[in-house]
């Protein structure tokens, strides 16, 4: 199983591909962004990642990646990756009890908590703008 839905590394996807595939999430997508690319003033690349992860829209801001978008079917996943400053930043924040406990369960490694969260309704918006305002701090 993989992230993304695109996994062939000679196959880069291309817009029209990644929106068909996202169908109604791609309001989402779009929300996430254009919150990225407004906030911070970067544009994404879409990166292989390996054929466990897939092709994936990357962010970096200062030369560090601020998230990666892994487009799926009607859904996508926003991978971040948090700093213990970060984590207590978040933790402390109004985030739902199923993302707190997902933080709480991911394992501490040297870069900080690789953190995966599907996207697949509005709700998750807020959660995800969250962790992005952390991770660019």
């Amino acid at each position: 199983m993989s992230w993304g839905v695109f996994t062939d590394k000679e196959i880069k996807p291309s817009d029209k591909h990644v929106y068909q595939s996202l169908g109604g999430v791609k309001p989402l997508w779009d929300t996430i962004v254009s919150f990225v690319e407004e906030k911070y003033g970067v544009d994404g690349e879409f990166i292989f990642y390996g054929k466990n992860f897939g092709w994936a829209l990357r962010y970096r801001k200062s030369g560090r990646v601020l998230i990666a978008l892994y487009p799926g079917n009607e859904e996508y996943t926003v991978q971040i990756i948090l700093n213990k400053t970060q984590i207590e930043e978040v933790l402390e924040s109004n985030i739902t009890e199923e993302t707190r406990n997902m933080i709480e369960r991911t394992t501490m490694i040297r870069e900080g908590k690789w953190l995966y969260l599907k996207v697949d309704e509005e709700r998750d918006l807020d959660e995800i703008k969250t962790l992005i305002t952390a991770r660019s701090h």
